[in-house]
C-alpha cells in the first residue's frame, strides 16, 4: 500500500477550469442530498453518484496509474471504481466529499471470495472501528473515530504494512509489539483482500524478478548496456504508478548493501 497524498492532488485538480466545474458539481450534489429525507438519500446517491465522481476518478488514475490504492494491483480488462473510505451508507454526508474517495479494484471494494481464509474479503459497506467504536453521526464527529481498515491516504497507516518474499502481506517488524497495529493489519488483510492468493502470487513473482535482476547486474561479465536495462526496469517497478510498487520497494531493500541500490530507493 503506497501513500497517496490526496489533499495535494485535490488542490491541483480543482485549480483549473474543469476542476472548478467538477467541484461545483459535487457541492450542488451535496446540497441536494442534504435537502432529501433520510429514506431518499440512498436512492439519490445511487442514481447520481457515478456521474458526479467519475471525472474525479479519471483524474486520479491519470495521476497515479490504473491501479487500486489498497492492493496496488493494476487492472486489465476490468474497471476501477471510486470507493468511499467511509461508506456512504453509513456516512451519507461524505458521499460527495473528495477527501473520502479512494480508487479501488473490485477485490477491495466488493465482496470477493478469498480461498486463503475461506471467506469473502472486500470492504463493501463494512467499516469497523477500534474501541469504544462510537460511530460518527455528523461531519464534526468523524475525527474522533479510529478506523480499523488501513487508509492509503495516511502515511502512518501505510508504514504498518510490509511484504514477505512469498508475496504475503504482514505487519512491519517495527510495529510487531503493537497490539492495535497488529489488529488493523490482520483485519485489513481480509477486508481489503490484501492477502488474496492472486496478489500474493504476483508479488512473489515480482520478488523473484528483482532477485534475478540483482544477480545479473552483479555478474562479473554483465555489460554496461544490460546493466542500464536492469536499472530502467528497477526504476519502473518503484515508480508511483507501477503495480505493487511498495512490495517492490521492500524487495529492493533486501539488497541495499549494494552501492547501486540506495540511489534507486532515494529516487523513488
Amino acid at each position: 500500500m503506497r501513500h497517496v497524498a490526496l489533499e495535494d492532488l485535490i488542490k491541483d485538480f480543482f485549480d483549473g477550469h474543469e476542476g472548478k466545474k467538477d467541484k461545483k458539481r459535487l457541492l450542488r450534489a451535496r446540497k441536494t442530498l442534504e435537502g432529501k429525507a433520510k429514506g431518499d438519500r440512498k436512492k439519490y446517491i445511487d442514481d447520481n453518484g457515478g456521474s458526479k465522481w467519475s471525472p474525479i476518478k479519471n483524474r486520479l488514475t491519470d495521476a497515479l496509474g490504473n491501479k487500486c490504492w489498497y492492493t496496488e494491483a493494476e487492472l486489465v480488462g476490468a474497471s476501477l471504481t471510486i470507493d468511499h473510505f467511509r461508506p456512504s451508507s453509513l456516512y451519507w454526508w461524505l458521499a460527495f466529499e473528495v477527501e473520502n474517495y479512494r480508487v479501488a479494484c473490485p477485490y477491495s471494494n466488493s465482496p470477493k471470495f478469498n480461498p486463503e481464509y475461506g471467506i469473502a474479503g472486500g470492504k463493501g459497506d463494512d467499516f469497523p472501528l477500534l474501541p469504544p467504536g462510537t460511530r460518527a453521526t455528523s461531519e464534526a464527529e468523524v475525527a474522533a473515530e479510529n478506523p480499523i481498515i488501513l487508509d492509503p491516504c495516511k502515511q502512518e497507516d501505510c508504514e504498518l504494512l510490509t511484504f514477505q518474499a512469498d508475496g504475503r502481506p504482514t505487519i512491519n517488524p517495527a510495529f510487531a509489539g503493537d497490539k492495535i497495529a497488529n489488529t488493523r493489519v490482520d483485519e485489513s488483510k481480509i477486508l481489503l483482500n490484501l492477502d488474496h492468493p492472486d496478489f500474493n502470487t504476483k508479488r512473489e513473482q515480482l520478488c523473484n524478478e528483482i532477485a534475478d535482476d540483482v544477480r545479473d547486474y552483479e555478474y562479473p561479465t554483465t555489460g554496461t548496456h544490460t546493466k542500464n536495462q536492469i536499472l530502467i526496469r528497477m526504476k519502473r517497478r518503484l515508480s508511483v504508478d507501477a503495480p505493487f510498487s511498495m512490495a517492490a520497494r521492500q524487495y529492493v531493500r533486501f539488497y541495499r548493501h549494494l552501492d547501486w541500490i540506495e540511489p534507486l530507493l532515494t529516487e523513488s
